[in-house]
């Protein structure tokens, strides 16, 4: 990304580079907030299950940073599959709280009051789709570098 917006020669391509390192940089940040929200807030339960966005953040961390300084294949490849990740993570876990949420309510999710009553439920539905943003974020910007 970096050599890559010092290399721009046209106008276009310097906004292009720019947007692309803005976007990258948003996406870091997410995987740094949110890991360390789930550490610093001793953000989940007794089961190995409420780990996962974690080390999804433990792992998106390094990888979109060294998006910054190689965009080859052999960084960009997994950099995009660990994008999907995040984003499969995010909306599992949206699931998962709306669930949890409906069951603790005794709502139905097949309802519009039942899932409006489970989205305000004690589990934040949104903060799940933290990671679907991240990860969306990311990927696309994984998906417009050329070589």
């Amino acid at each position: 990304m970096i050599e890559a917006l010092i290399r721009a020669k046209t106008e276009e391509e310097r906004l292009l580079e720019f947007l692309r390192a803005a976007f990258l940089l948003i996406a870091m940040v997410g995987f740094v907030f949110y890991g360390m929200e789930h550490w610093v807030l001793d953000h989940w339960t007794e089961s190995w299950q409420s780990k996962i966005p974690f080390f999804v953040s433990l792992v998106g961390f390094p990888l979109t940073l060294l998006m910054f300084f190689h965009r080859g294949k052999w960084v960009r490849y997994p950099f995009l599959l660990w994008m999907l990740v995040s984003v499969a993570t995010g909306i599992a876990g949206a699931y998962f709280h709306l669930l949890w949420n409906a069951q603790d309510a005794e709502v139905s999710l097949w309802t519009l009051s039942g899932f409006l009553e489970a989205f305000k439920g004690s589990r934040p539905v949104l903060a799940a789709l933290a990671h679907t943003h991240v990860g969306a974020v990311a990927f696309v910007v994984g998906i417009t570098i050329r070589e």
